[in-house]
Order: C-alpha cells, then sequence, then structure tokens
C-alpha cells in the first residue's frame, strides 16, 4: 500500500485518516498530576481524581458516624446522664436520692412478674403517674390514686399497710384492711384484679444507715 507523507512529516496511509502522532501527557513528562474523569454523586457531577485523589469541591467527613467530636466511641448508660458533646454540664444521677427500701412483686393479675420499688416514708398505690408506686397494667378496678398506702417508719424500722381513698377495698392475707396494719416480709396484698407479694428489704436487721461510707 503507497504510503504518502505531508510537509509536516505525517504518515497518510492510502484510503485512511491520518495517523496522528501521540502527544506526550502529563504523566509522559513526569507530572504527578492526574487527569480528571466525571463522576456522578447523587445527582450531581464531580471531577474525580483518577489516582486515588479526592472529588473536587468536596470534602470528606471530618467526624466519624456515631461518635464524638473528637472521634471517641460514647457509650450510653440508662440512668445515667453524662456530658454532652456541645459541653453542656449534666450531673450525674445520685441513686442514695431515694434509695430502696422493699418491693412489690405482681403475683397474680395484669402485669404479672413486675416488680415495684418502695421507698422510705409513705408509699402510695395508684394508676395514675403522679403515684408513687404506679399500678397502671390494665386493673381498672384500681384506684388511679391513693388506692392503698405502704409506710416504712425509719424510727422503729416497721412496716405498716393501710387503705386509701379508693371505693374499692384492699385486701392483706385474705382479710379487708380498714385501719393501719403491720405488714410482714412474705405477705400478700390485694387490690382490684391485682396480687402483690410484699418483700421486705430494710427491717429490724438492716438499714441504710447501718452501712459504713
Amino acid at each position: 500500500m503507497p504510503i504518502r507523507r505531508r510537509g509536516d512529516g505525517e504518515i497518510i496511509e492510502e484510503g485512511t485518516e491520518p495517523v496522528r502522532s501521540r502527544q506526550a501527557g502529563p504523566a509522559d513528562q513526569g507530572s504527578s498530576e492526574a487527569s480528571t474523569a466525571p463522576v456522578e454523586r447523587g445527582g450531581r457531577s464531580d471531577s474525580l481524581f483518577v489516582g486515588g485523589g479526592a472529588a473536587e469541591g468536596w470534602e470528606a467527613p471530618t467526624k466519624p458516624i456515631g461518635k464524638g467530636g473528637d472521634g471517641k466511641t460514647r457509650i450510653v448508660t440508662p440512668g445515667v446522664r453524662r456530658r454532652g458533646d456541645e459541653g453542656a454540664s449534666v450531673q450525674e444521677e445520685d441513686p442514695m436520692a431515694d434509695p430502696p427500701v422493699g418491693w412489690l412483686v405482681v403475683v397474680r393479675g395484669p402485669g404479672k412478674g413486675r416488680v415495684l420499688t418502695l421507698g422510705n416514708g409513705l408509699n402510695p398505690i395508684g394508676r395514675s403517674a403522679e403515684s408513687r408506686v404506679r399500678l397502671d397494667f390494665g386493673d381498672d378496678n384500681i384506684s388511679r390514686a391513693n388506692h392503698a398506702r405502704l409506710v416504712y417508719e425509719p424510727r422503729q424500722r416497721r412496716w405498716l399497710l393501710n387503705h386509701g381513698d379508693g371505693t374499692n377495698l384492699t385486701y392483706l392475707n385474705g382479710e379487708v384492711v380498714m385501719s393501719a396494719v403491720e405488714l410482714q416480709s412474705g405477705a400478700e396484698i390485694q387490690l382490684g384484679e391485682t396480687s402483690l407479694r410484699f418483700q421486705a428489704f430494710c427491717s429490724q436487721e438492716f438499714d441504710w444507715p447501718d452501712v459504713d461510707d
């Protein structure tokens, strides 16, 4: 096949387009600058540096997902308040602000298996959120407020049970309660369709003042 040349030295083959000499690119010239190619990112086109560079006009996130601004993982414990990332200081809750002195366990009726904590002094029982001992598990026969009262009297270290203001009665071990009666650990209290087993923590044998700091 005949070969012709242009005046500038380029080879022209018969019946073909001119064969052009390859131009030296940045890589041939020893330059570290890489070529760019368009890359789609969330509906827009960015220039991405070929060779592992960052996208033009795009910054890598400096705050790791799920971590604080300093890069440290935050572990949140229920019931314990900590200092937030914004620097707002909050105090850790004190568990001894209202220490447990006994418990009620639902053994029959709605909420069976639930445990309710009793505090020092007067413990009114009811379905409302304002009740210190809230029995809101679906038994509408329990009064909203002050159906009954459990009392821990710290001076003599004894427990008492008394009926409250509700029209439905309170029973202790099957006997109706009309006035304050002494309460022993293991006793069963019945309110509406719910039966509760009482367990004392503080008593003649132990109370929180006995613990040395």
